[in-house]
C-alpha cells in the first residue's frame, strides 16, 4: 500500500487526533498569516512612503548675512542636480502685489481701511507639486493640475479665495506691482505700479487644516490668499523689480533625493561642491516628515518580524513535542511495516503526509479567517505604534516662506492596509510545511534510533 493511501486511511480513522491537530494548525497559521499580512503591508507603505515623499534639503541665501555673495541662481541648481540620488527640485521665489480685481479674506489692513488689504502672497514655482505646503500635505490640489516648468501666466489660488470671487479654473485675474511692494528679506523696487500680470487659473487647491487668523494678521500672511505662480511669470516680476536680466530666486530651490535614506549622504556631497560659497547660503535639511510617518512603520515592522519569529519557534516546539507524544504509540505499529520491507524514510514520508493533509485543511480555514483579521489587527497596531511614536516625538516646527508649520499637521497620512496577497499567502504556505517538515523530522527520531527488531517488541 502506498504511502499516501496509509496516510489518508490514518486521518480518516484518528478522528481525535486529526481534530486536535487540525485546531492547533489553524492557530498556527492564523497568527502566521495576520503576522506575515501586517509586516508586509508596513514594509509596502514605508516603500510607497519613500517614493511619494521622499526626504528634501533646501538651499536659500541667508538672508541674516550683511554681505550675500552668492545667491541661489540657475548655475548653483544645475550643479547640485549633477549630485546622484536627487530626483526633482523646485525653484522658488515669494513677491508681494496687489490683486485689486479680487476679495481677499478679510485680516489686519482690511479693518484700518489701508490699501495693503488688497496685497497678496505670490509663490513662484518650476513645478507647484514639490512646494513645501503640497509635499507635506498642507495644501492639496483640489481642481484642476499643478503648475509645470514650462508653463507662463498661470496660478494655483485657495478654494476659499474661489469661492469669495465666484472663480473656476480658466479664469483670470491680474496681479499689479505695488510702489511699496517688498521681496522676502529685501526690498523692491519702487515706480512699477502700473505694471500687471495676467494671471490664468490652472488649478485650485484647499488646505487641510484651516486655522482661523486672528485681526492682526496680514492679508498677504493668510494661507487662503496665498496665489502660486510659474517660474517663468516669476522671474519676469523679478527682473522688473529688480532691474537685472539675470535672475536669482529669493525663496531659494528645495531638492528631493530618490530615497530619504541617502539624504544624509547626498546632503554631505553637495556640501562639498567647489565653487560654492556656504557663508552666504543657508542648506536646510527637512526629513523630519518622512521620519514621524515611517517610524510607526518600522517599529510595527520589527513587531511583527519578531511575532512571527516567535509563532514560528514556539509551533516548531509544541507540534515536535506533541508528534513525538504521537510517535511513541504508534513505534509497534513501524515495526510491523518495516517488517513487511517497508523503509523508515516510507514510513517518515506517510507521517509527512499525514501533516499536510490536516495542514492543507488548516491552510485554507486560516487563510478565510485570518483575511478580516488582519485588517483589524494591521489597523489597531498601527495606531498604537503610530501613539507610542508620537508620544516619544518631541514637538518641533518648521519655518516655509515665513510662515510656521505646526509638524503634526505636516506630517501625512500614511495609507496602511493589512490585506491578505499571493506573495503573503505563498510565504506564509511555505512557512507552514517548514514547521511541519521539521516537526516530523524532529518526533520521527523516536523511531530512528530504534532498531527493526526493537520496534516489534514495544507493544503499543
Amino acid at each position: 500500500m502506498p504511502a499516501y493511501r496509509r496516510a489518508y486511511l490514518f486521518v480518516i480513522r484518528k478522528k481525535g487526533k486529526t481534530a486536535l491537530l487540525l485546531v492547533t494548525f489553524l492557530v498556527i497559521m492564523t497568527l502566521l498569516l495576520a503576522g506575515m499580512a501586517v509586516n508586509r503591508a508596513a514594509k509596502t507603505a514605508a516603500a510607497q512612503l519613500r517614493e511619494s515623499i521622499g526626504g528634501y534639503f533646501k538651499i536659500a541665501p541667508d538672508y541674516q548675512k550683511m554681505n550675500i555673495r552668492q545667491f541661489t541662481d540657475r548655475q548653483l541648481i544645475d550643479q547640485v542636480m549633477e549630485t546622484e540620488g536627487i530626483k526633482a527640485y523646485n525653484a522658488m521665489d515669494t513677491w508681494y502685489l496687489s490683486v485689486p480685481e479680487l476679495t481677499l479674506k478679510p485680516g489686519k489692513f482690511t479693518g484700518e481701511g489701508d490699501g495693503k488689504a488688497q496685497m497678496t502672497r505670490l509663490l513662484g514655482n518650476n513645478d507647484s507639486s514639490l512646494h513645501e505646503y503640497f509635499v507635506l500635505n498642507i495644501f492639496t490640489l483640489e481642481e484642476g493640475r499643478h503648475l509645470k516648468p514650462d508653463d507662463t501666466g498661470q496660478a494655483l489660488i485657495s478654494r476659499e479665495l474661489a469661492q469669495m470671487n465666484q472663480l473656476k479654473t480658466g479664469d483670470t485675474f491680474t496681479a499689479y506691482l505695488t510702489e511699496d511692494g517688498t521681496v522676502a528679506g529685501e526690498a523692491a523696487g519702487a515706480g512699477a505700479s502700473e505694471d500687471g500680470y495676467r494671471l490664468q487659473i490652472a488649478g485650485i487647491f484647499d488646505e487641510m487644516h484651516t486655522e482661523a487668523g486672528n485681526q492682526n494678521t496680514p492679508e498677504c500672511d493668510l494661507p487662503a490668499n496665498f496665489i502660486f505662480i510659474d517660474a517663468a511669470t516669476s522671474q519676469e516680476i523679478g527682473r522688473k523689480l529688480q532691474g537685472t536680466v539675470q535672475r536669482y530666486f529669493n525663496g531659494g530651490a528645495a531638492f528631493f533625493a530618490r530615497d530619504p535614506k541617502e539624504l544624509d549622504r547626498i546632503v554631505q556631497e553637495v556640501q562639498r561642491l567647489d565653487g560654492v560659497d556656504w557663508d552666504s547660503l543657508k542648506l536646510t535639511v527637512n526629513n523630519t516628515a518622512y521620519q514621524k510617518s515611517v517610524e510607526p512603520l518600522d517599529r510595527l515592522s520589527g513587531m511583527t518580524f519578531l511575532m512571527v519569529g516567535l509563532i514560528t519557534v514556539i509551533s516548531v516546539s509544541l507540534l515536535s513535542l506533541l508528534l513525538t507524544l504521537w510517535e511513541r504509540d504508534r513505534i509497534h505499529e513501524a515495526g510491523v511495516l518495516m517488517a513487511f520491507g517497508i523503509s523508515k524514510r516510507n514510513i517518515l514520508w506517510q507521517h509527512f503526509l499525514e501533516c499536510g493533509l490536516i495542514f492543507a485543511l488548516a491552510f485554507c480555514l486560516a487563510a478565510a479567517v485570518s483575511f478580516p483579521l488582519s485588517r483589524q489587527a494591521g489597523k489597531v497596531l498601527y495606531h498604537d505604534a503610530a501613539g507610542e511614536a508620537k508620544e516619544n516625538t518631541e514637538a518641533v516646527s518648521y519655518t516655509f516662506t515665513n510662515d510656521p508649520v505646526d509638524v503634526d499637521a505636516a506630517a501625512p497620512e500614511v495609507n496602511f492596509g493589512a490585506e491578505l496577497r499571493l506573495p503573503a499567502l505563498a510565504l506564509s504556505g511555505v512557512m507552514g510545511i517548514v514547521i511541519v517538515g521539521i516537526s516530523v523530522g524532529i518526533s520521527f527520531l523516536v523511531i530512528v534510533r530504534r532498531k527493526p527488531k526493537e520496534l516489534l517488541t514495544v507493544m503499543e
